[in-house]
């Protein structure tokens, strides 16, 4: 907890000589700053950005290092204090617990502090540009030890790696930081001695709120778009309904069993759950065939993944998750379908699909034979470990099942192989 050094840092600061404050201005950018930590917008599963690293900039421009921390570390506080009043309305939980508002303040502080130093020593040299010099160091110095703190500490939460967190949203972050951080040089150019431009420079910088916070809900619905196509895709046939919602969520848990990060478990969700969507091209009489397929018609179903792939193209949300679409029913022994691909090769969240798919497919009813029981199924997963399957996929995916195999009965399983074949060939299962 740096709450600590935090407050020692303010006591030393203080004790500094700074020069004359705008008293005005100061109220306003505390009062604009805890405002705007009050709509941040979530980019990741474990992350969110807002609008006041604008504000905070401002602070250390604008003011001596004293003021300027003290006011960062009051605006946050208040911002934080007014969200834990608030509740998520999805999850009934306050928006901001009391811990988390003094984490966040004191390491807000605790990255004010050399930012706020080091644009107080640039700044006094010489030269028409160092300011400008000393406020791009500044920006640097409190992004770098305000995401280091919070990556960190989500991390020892969390039990993850501090750098995937950082890097699941980094595409977004750091783009969204730099353009706030100009925003906050600017405001803090315009307010000085003229504190109502604070307030009109407020709408600059909440424009660009507002427009991650579109881009991120344009994203959603889009994403709900799709896999509402795909589950239309899933209703067509009546064996097949809420199948991709059901793949989804055993990828997921073997994902989150392979302690994949966090980005990669999402991308195999999102592609989970339109993996069937390229059947939108299939007949019904091929998809609801009572029999086996004849060969012709098992070409025709093949096509499917390429046709999905096709389709999620045209969305950039699927950029990479529609690799995995084109690659869900492809083998280790490079014996599947539609590239022949093998082992590596194969996109490894594909492979966690595969796992998924074919388990979902074997212990559901389908026209051409009844749901397998679970320890069949599990006995066909096994069978095909190795050749069919990824193993390391395989070996997760049966530790997330109630009553997981142990590794030793996995490896018994393994020295019946031949009678595991028979059975294969008998119920004849089509992933």
């Amino acid at each position: 907890m740096p709450a600590v050094p935090a407050i020692a840092a303010i006591a030393w600061l203080s004790a500094a000589p700074g020069a004359a404050t705008d008293p005005v201005l100061m109220a306003v950018l505390v009062v604009v700053g805890a405002v705007a930590a009050n709509f941040p917008v979530m980019v990741s599963p474990r992350y969110k950005v807002d609008s006041t690293p604008a504000v905070y900039l401002a602070c250390i421009v604008l003011f001596p290092p004293a003021p300027a921390v003290a006011m960062i570390g009051l605006s946050r506080a208040l911002g934080d204090t007014a969200l834990s009043f608030r509740r998520n309305p999805t999850t009934g939980r306050r928006r901001r617990r009391p811990i988390d508002v003094v984490f966040n303040t004191s390491q807000l502080i605790l990255a004010a502090v050399p930012a706020a130093l080091a644009f107080q020593a640039l700044a006094s040299v010489a030269g028409p540009y160092a300011g400008v010099a000393g406020a791009v160091v500044a920006a640097g110095i409190m992004y770098a030890i305000s995401t280091v703190l919070v990556v960190i500490g989500a991390g020892l939460m969390t039990r993850r790696s501090p750098f995937h967190i950082w890097a699941e949203a980094a595409a977004v972050d750091l783009r969204q930081n730099a353009a706030l951080y100009i925003a906050g040089y600017l405001l803090a150019v315009l307010s000085s001695g003229r504190p109502w431009l604070a307030v009109v420079m407020m709408v600059p910088i909440a424009a660009i709120q507002l427009a991650l916070t579109r881009s991120m809900q344009l994203m959603e619905q889009t994403i709900a778009a799709v896999e509402s196509m795909a589950d239309v895709v899933d209703r067509r046939d009546p064996y097949t309904f809420q199948h991709s919602q059901s793949v989804a969520e055993h990828a997921v848990r073997t994902a989150r069993r392979l302690q994949l990060p966090d980005k990669e478990v999402e991308l195999i969700r999102l592609a989970a759950r339109v993996h069937d969507l390229g059947k939108i091209e299939v007949p019904d009489e091929v998809l609801h065939k009572q029999g086996r397929l004849s060969e012709a018609e098992f070409e025709l179903m093949k096509k499917h993944p390429a046709t999905g792939a096709e389709i999620l193209a045209k969305f950039p949300e699927y950029k990479r998750g529609r690799e995995l679409v084109l690659a869900h029913h492809e083998r280790m022994d490079g014996l599947g379908y539609p590239r022949g691909l093998a082992g590596a090769a194969i996109a490894f969240g594909a492979r966690v699909i595969a796992v998924a798919d074919s388990w979902d497919a074997m212990t559901s009813d389908r026209p051409y034979r009844k749901a397998l029981d679970a320890e069949v199924a599990l006995g066909e997963l096994l069978r095909g470990r190795g050749t069919q399957w990824d193993p390391q996929v395989v070996d997760a995916f049966a530790e997330t099942l109630p009553g997981a195999v142990p590794a030793d009965a996995r490896a018994r399983w393994t020295e019946v192989r031949p009678l595991l074949r028979s059975l294969g060939a008998a119920v004849g299962v089509i992933g």
